[in-house]
């Protein structure tokens, strides 16, 4: 089973970047890394237009219960373009 973790930006705030980070509730369980894999992919795309013009960044990874799995989702501020990254 997998959680996703998110760290969330809002940028300059009174000059300052105000950051947290957390785990997402879920109403289903992620069972494979393909079901985290998806979910954090429609995260991204539901929220990158309106995180864009708010000035959010966010930073989205899945984690398998007990181990950290090797990808992440990040939304730059410059581009907006969604990215799914390996590590």
């Amino acid at each position: 089973m997998f959680k996703i973790v998110a760290l969330l930006c809002v940028l300059n705030v009174s000059g300052q970047n105000l950051c947290i980070t957390g785990d997402l509730p879920l109403t289903g369980k992620l069972q494979t890394e393909e079901d985290c894999n998806n979910t954090i992919l429609a995260i991204g795309q539901a929220v990158n237009e309106e995180f864009i013009e708010r000035q959010i960044y966010i930073s989205i990874k899945c984690e398998k219960l007990g181990d950290n799995v090797w990808w992440y989702l990040e939304i730059p501020q410059d581009t907006g373009e969604i990215k799914l990254k390996f590590i």
